[in-house]
């Protein structure tokens, strides 16, 4: 089995018809099928189920089709690697981000960038998720961190950071280790405009016990979120990496937000097509690589 097959088979899928694939890939129809047949021939088993209106994997196919995408991006991974070694990477990659993942996630990728590969071009972009994933969309960046879940159609990636939302609250307060989520709604909330994930949490937990946070202040900026939370004007929510600074200073506190802490998974996703160059996929490893760290692995 080699790694054209899989890349013919992939896009066989992916197209939904032989006839499609073989547009995509510029190989005629009658060897393309000829490659699958030679694949299915190697496996001893049949990947295709074919109808009029094109073909869908059977259940050994689908297997296959999931495990040879892991398999072809190790496989361009490795030859970026041995690619890196012998030439400069160059060219410009953009990146969005939401600006709370900026000190945690784009600081540490420029520093490798401008280090090992000072010829690349890095451009980040700070956006919410709504904004970010329409400029991933659309195009108009490679890459993006949000929380926003990948289709795995036209958008594909991985989960690369989870943490625990709780909610923040001014130096000078006192708030009761028993306090209810009730008495904790019954605070001033300062709160990001929606669309926004961690406001979308923040309802969500009130609505669970139907409840609603009393809002005194939205905002557009977490970091203007997390600033008038510091002047003790009102509480808030955020995961605890994003403070971890204010809360061993003592600017800021910091306890559960209800009895079973909601989850904000953050995604590191990019398009289906076309395939990351080698400058943009040096960039997603790099994230995954300290997506790793933050998560102790």
């Amino acid at each position: 089995m080699d790694s054209r097959r899989l890349r013919y088979f992939v896009q066989i899928v992916d197209s939904g018809s032989i006839t499609r694939a073989a547009a995509v890939t510029g190989v005629a129809q009658p060897a393309l099928s000829q490659q699958l047949a030679v694949l299915e021939n190697e496996l001893k088993v049949k990947l295709l189920e074919r109808s009029v209106s094109g073909v869908t994997p059977t259940r050994a196919g689908s297997i296959l089709y999931a495990r040879a995408q892991t398999i072809l991006r190790q496989f361009d991974e490795l030859r970026d690697a041995v690619h890196r070694e012998v030439q400069p990477l160059s060219g410009a990659v953009s990146l969005g981000m939401s600006p709370t993942m900026v000190p945690r996630f784009a600081l540490p990728l420029i520093e490798k960038v401008c280090t090992q590969h000072p010829e690349m071009h890095l451009q980040i972009r700070e956006e919410g998720s709504a904004m970010l994933n329409d400029l991933l969309v659309k195009g108009r960046i490679e890459l993006s961190i949000s929380p926003t879940r990948p289709d795995g159609e036209a958008i594909v990636g991985e989960e690369i950071l989870c943490e625990q939302l709780i909610l923040m609250y001014p130096a000078a307060w006192v708030i009761p280790d028993d306090a209810s989520l009730a008495d904790l709604a019954a605070l001033p909330w300062v709160v990001p405009r929606q669309p926004n994930s961690i406001r979308t949490i923040v309802d969500a937990v009130f609505a669970a016990a139907s409840l609603a946070p009393r809002v005194a202040v939205e905002l557009d900026s977490l970091q203007n979120v997390m600033e008038t939370v510091r002047r003790g004007l009102g509480v808030g929510a955020m995961v605890a990496g994003v403070i971890a600074e204010d809360l061993a200073a003592g600017t800021l506190k910091a306890r559960k937000l209800g009895d079973a802490p909601p989850m904000r998974p953050m995604f590191l996703c990019h398009r289906r097509s076309p395939t990351l160059t080698p400058a943009a996929r040096f960039v997603y490893d790099i994230l995954r690589e300290i997506g790793a760290e933050l998560r102790g692995e």
